[in-house]
């Protein structure tokens, strides 16, 4: 039932927790599994008895716009200088620490491959268009886009510019850039840029809507709409169709006649925007926030990869079916229909167990950040056997979850602490006394 102008129970949200943490965990699945099996263990890898793509690239569209979503509803308005500087501060605070320790990790283990230049630039986040992101650790080109993203916010939040309005204006720049543009063999980092910020921009409004209506949304629906990550990707229909329309049909990754650059430089690309209901809708369910736009969002959804699902049943056979992993996807993309329209009633041990995920949302920073690195540091050693390749599994998996334990929870703690104590002595304030 639908309750009008209901607030929602904290700021603070545990779902959101839980999606955070686990598009962490979905990152390193691709990396692991799907992108770089051959980085953990030269000989074995789990790849081939995993018949599945892990959905990572669209894993940090989704921490774009929970990021714009946090950021916005967590900030007050940036009105003065005093309120700038300590956004400035926590955003920094935030970021910076535990990613010089990833960064210092990664240059430790891949000494003497980088020079100088490539790291100060991946020190000071502008390694993304300077075409220098340290491979080892290829999660830090995302962190270009959000510092630039946070300061955007700054302009937004100061001049009081409504993100609503902000969007459309985006939508249309993107939509005009497509339509004159896409076969120009232009450089195509601001394209990237624009959409990724369409999605940052698009959590900023979510949570700038002050007229949101409220419901107790179904738990199977909420599930519905979070499985929807595991099988968008499978079945993204932009590709095919603009490959059909020869529209997009600049590669820049393969090399041509013109200038070839690198993936970071192109990372978010017009084929991204499928995603962006499903982020949306991502936000709104685990929130319960309700639109009118819901249904429509959700249909286009499963009737555009439904339909991109027949397409490839009907032209492909099996072998190359099963080859390109589209059996897991398919019965995810199902099993999510089901759920949406039946209302299936999950026992409370199950939605106790997704709660206690949550957890996984206060490291997830500190996965995303590490778990490169320490792939490659994994890889150094080689498994002899099946049994040993499990126990390196298992060591990695734990070092993992132990090393992002002790980066946000145990030195991000102190390194606020000492900032704290900074501005207390610079402001004439003894920390242990209450001021009068």
């Amino acid at each position: 039932m639908i309750k009008a102008n209901q607030p929602p129970e904290s700021r603070h949200n545990r779902n959101l927790d839980i999606l955070r943490g686990v598009a962490a965990l979905t990152v390193v699945g691709f990396h692991l599994i799907s992108c770089y099996p051959k980085a953990f263990d030269k000989v074995f890898e789990i790849g081939p008895y995993i018949h599945y793509n892990f959905p990572g690239h669209m894993s940090v569209l989704v921490f774009f716009i929970l990021s714009g979503y946090v950021i916005s509803i967590n900030t007050p308005l940036l009105a003065n200088k005093l309120l700038i500087k300590d956004y400035i501060r926590k955003r920094l605070t935030r970021i910076v620490p535990i990613y010089i320790i990833a960064l210092l990790f990664t240059v430790a283990i891949t000494w003497g491959q980088y020079d100088w230049k490539v790291i100060l630039s991946n020190l000071f986040f502008v390694s993304v268009p300077f075409n220098n992101v340290i491979s080892e650790d290829g999660p830090l080109w995302s962190l270009n886009y959000e510092l630039i993203y946070y300061f955007v916010f700054i302009l937004f939040s100061y001049f009081r510019i409504s993100m609503v309005k902000t969007v459309k204006v985006l939508i249309i720049i993107i939509a005009l850039m497509f339509v004159f543009f896409h076969n120009v063999k232009i450089y195509p980092l601001p394209v990237s840029y624009l959409i990724g910020f369409l999605f940052w921009a698009t959590g900023a409004m979510i949570a700038d809507i002050k007229t949101w209506r409220f419901w107790k949304i179904a738990a199977s629906k909420v599930v519905a709409v979070f499985i929807l990550m595991y099988c968008m990707q499978a079945f993204n229909p932009y590709g095919p169709i603009l490959k059909v329309l020869k529209l997009a049909v600049v590669d820049y990754t393969n090399g041509g006649t013109f200038t070839v650059y690198s993936w970071y430089q192109q990372s978010i690309f017009w084929t991204d925007l499928y995603y962006y209901p499903l982020t949306i809708l991502l936000i709104l369910a685990l929130t319960h926030a309700y639109t009118k736009w819901h249904h429509y969002l959700i249909w286009f959804i499963y009737i555009s990869a439904f339909f991109r699902m027949f397409m490839i049943y009907k032209v492909y056979d099996m072998d190359f079916i099963i080859k390109e992993h589209y059996i897991v996807p398919a019965a995810i993309l199902i099993l999510s229909l089901v759920l949406w329209v039946t209302n299936f009633d999950f026992g409370s041990r199950f939605k106790n167990l997704l709660k206690s995920t949550s957890s996984l949302g206060s490291i997830s920073y500190g996965v995303y950040m590490i778990h490169m690195p320490l792939i490659c540091l994994f890889g150094m050693t080689v498994a002899t056997s099946g049994f040993y390749f499990g126990l390196k599994l298992v060591g990695y998996v734990i070092a993992l979850l132990a090393t992002a334990y002790l980066l946000e929870l145990k030195f991000q703690p102190f390194i606020k602490k000492l900032i704290r104590k900074k501005r207390s002595a610079q402001n004439g304030i003894l920390p242990n006394k209450p001021q009068s």
